[in-house]
């Protein structure tokens, strides 16, 4: 929140870890996955490298390949530390400004939101229900009412439950497309940690 009032010049995004570039801007909010949005980005800067300087042609391709493992539950906690050394020497030796700023999404996010990157490392959770490996949908009890609104728009047939009773979604079903999710209106539908789902529920077809 201390950088919602960062002025948008040069200067001050530059001490912040961000550039200038066209002045344009992405909002991003909660249920957004930093490590996704790093991964992306990187994604794109690396098919984009000329592969002329090594830092750039072989460093960006390393810290993609973490970042994927990250994001589908294979992380490791050095791999922390690796990104951001990696991304300091791509930073430094790259030959244009395309390599030089090419780690940018990966310290920045690192530097601002380390505990999504342990989250999805320790934990095996991505809080922002974005890198499907590591989150399940799951339907609280308490909050439940039957309407039976997430059971009718599930494309997969994976949620069931009596009217006006909690109902329970299939994990071996759920395709995680989270449109039980957008459709609740009682907030019912969460998301959990994989591993906290010990028993998934089956539903009969």
């Amino acid at each position: 929140e201390k950088h919602l009032d960062i002025p948008v010049d040069y200067e001050s995004l530059t001490a912040a870890g961000s550039i200038m570039g066209s002045g344009g801007m992405i909002v991003m909010d909660e249920t957004t996955c930093m490590v996704d949005v790093a991964r992306y980005f990187l994604s794109f800067t690396q098919m984009e490298s000329c592969g002329k300087c090594v830092p750039c042609r072989l460093g960006t391709k390393r810290m993609l390949e973490i970042l994927q493992r990250i994001t589908n539950g294979e992380g490791r906690i050095e791999d922390i530390a690796v990104l951001e050394e990696t991304a300091m020497v791509v930073k430094d030796s790259s030959l244009c400004g395309l390599g030089q700023t090419a780690p940018n999404p990966v310290l920045t996010t690192i530097r601002y939101f380390r505990n999504e990157y342990e989250s999805h490392i320790k934990d095996k959770f991505c809080p922002a229900g974005v890198c499907k490996p590591l989150f399940v949908y799951f339907i609280d009890e308490e909050k439940c009412k039957g309407c039976g609104l997430c059971a009718k728009n599930c494309p997969q047939g994976a949620i069931a439950g009596e009217k006006k009773k909690p109902h329970e979604i299939d994990q071996s079903k759920c395709i995680k497309c989270g449109i039980c999710h957008n459709n609740c209106r009682f907030d019912a539908i969460v998301i959990m940690p994989p591993q906290a789902v010990l028993s998934p529920v089956k539903i009969q077809s």
